[in-house]
């Protein structure tokens, strides 16, 4: 069977440009419109219009804390990416390039002029303004509202790799860095622990926990604002700058790959004086000057699960008041480069 990626792959064009043309929406030029619909005749695809409800517009929100940074841009890539299977296109928006981005997104579902939202920024107003909406609505390592489903790496199995792998090396002090550490006591979610709605907390906890029982000194350094690339830098020369001996830095893919860059400017020789593990796995982590150890989330796992997810809520209807969902977790895994023993 035809698909749309096959449609795409023909015509060299974007699965989103050929999402275009289906749905008759956003610009596309005439030139390459043509070029679609020939394809499209040619090769005998049938879009699935009819699978989509009459209510439905067409248009999925997807809100981000900011485009620029690299998790977030590969992220957003897989998205669209599984949006276009499902014939829908994404109107994606950083809260930190949009200010009130939330808020308009809201307002667009609320008056049907977006199927659904996928919510994967850390703004303070955003549970406040969303979980009031009998709408659907899924989000990304965040948790909104009990009724809310929530699709996450399993970032308490990555605490455990790599606290698993400094112990083993025998590690006595790491530097830790991570966003605004204000962030990880907001609001309370649960009876069972859980004070925060950010899982990303968890990880940084359960890697706390696990080094501190076994003797290993953790200092926290805190990124301000993760849309500032140029933060990353000065976090990761602020490290080099302690007086203290540091055995091992865990850091976001960014800080990761400055650490790198900061120690070999040093004369300080990878792994053997210290290791350095990120956290993201991105492309940025082959881009330092060695292949960096990284925990690498599933972003096209992800992606995915958030897609199917909102689509199973757009067909339900929204969510429902008086229902508990559970979040879903994707595996991660560590990638072991050059930095770390």
């Amino acid at each position: 069977m035809v698909g749309m990626r096959d449609v795409a792959n023909a015509a060299g064009v974007s699965l989103s440009t050929v999402s275009l043309v289906v749905n008759g929406s956003g610009y596309v030029s005439d030139a390459m419109r043509e070029k679609v619909l020939k394809t499209i005749s040619d090769m005998g695809y049938e879009p699935r219009k009819h699978v989509r409800s009459a209510a439905r517009c067409g248009m999925v929100g997807v809100i981000v804390p900011t485009l620029r940074h690299p998790f977030f841009a590969s992220l957003i890539s897989e998205i669209a990416k599984q949006l276009a299977v499902i014939d829908e296109i994404p109107l994606i928006l950083g809260t930190n390039e949009y200010a009130g981005a939330d808020g308009i997104c809201a307002d667009m579902l609320r008056h049907r002029k977006l199927d659904g939202i996928i919510v994967c920024s850390h703004t303070s107003g955003t549970a406040a303004e969303l979980s009031t909406i009998n709408a659907p609505i899924v989000a990304f390592d965040r948790y909104l509202h009990p009724s809310i489903p929530v699709v996450n790496s399993d970032h308490m199995q990555g605490a455990h790799l790599v606290a698993e792998l400094l112990v083993g090396t025998g590690v006595q002090r790491v530097i830790e860095m991570g966003g605004p550490r204000s962030q990880f006591h907001d609001i309370p979610i649960d009876e069972e622990g859980n004070d925060t709605s950010f899982p990303t907390t968890h990880y940084h906890r359960t890697l706390e926990e696990e080094l501190a029982k076994n003797g290993v000194r953790v200092e926290y350094m805190q990124v301000s604002d993760v849309s500032d690339m140029s933060l990353f830098r000065k976090v990761a020369a602020a490290a080099f700058e302690k007086q203290e001996k540091v055995d091992a830095i865990v850091a976001p893919d960014m800080a990761a790959a400055y650490s790198v860059q900061q120690a070999l400017l040093r004369g300080i020789e990878i792994p053997k004086q210290l290791q350095v593990v990120a956290y993201d796995g991105t492309i940025v982590t082959d881009m330092a000057g060695m292949r960096i150890t990284a925990v690498r989330q599933n972003v096209g796992a992800i992606a995915r699960g958030l897609v199917t997810t909102l689509n199973q809520e757009i067909e339900r209807g929204g969510k429902l008041r008086d229902r508990k969902v559970e979040h879903k977790l994707v595996p991660v895994r560590l990638v072991t480069g050059d930095t770390t023993r």
